[in-house]
């Protein structure tokens, strides 16, 4: 089996999934053609606690394909701002 590796910095809330001792981008492996979806649940973060992720200034959706060597960010889904429909 191929395997393609992504590296991800995690931010904020997710950082508590980085493993311990190791600072900076985190080395995943994965099978080739695995998405965004695959390396959320290869770091044991539930699919709920991601609400962004970006690679080369894209965002990505869970279904999106990762490359070897991607730069992946990880964010937390953001609260706050207006409603537009209650108003």
């Amino acid at each position: 089996m191929t395997e393609i590796t992504v590296h991800v910095r995690l931010f904020a809330s997710l950082r508590r999934y980085q493993p311990k001792g190791q600072g900076g981008p985190v080395a995943v492996r994965l099978r080739q053609g695995a998405n965004v979806a695959d390396l959320i649940a290869a770091l044991g973060i539930p699919a709920e606690s991601t609400g962004i992720v970006v690679c080369d200034d894209q965002h990505l959706e869970p279904t999106s394909p990762l490359r070897d060597g991607a730069d992946v960010s990880l964010f937390p889904p953001l609260a706050g701002g207006a409603d537009v429909a209650a108003r």
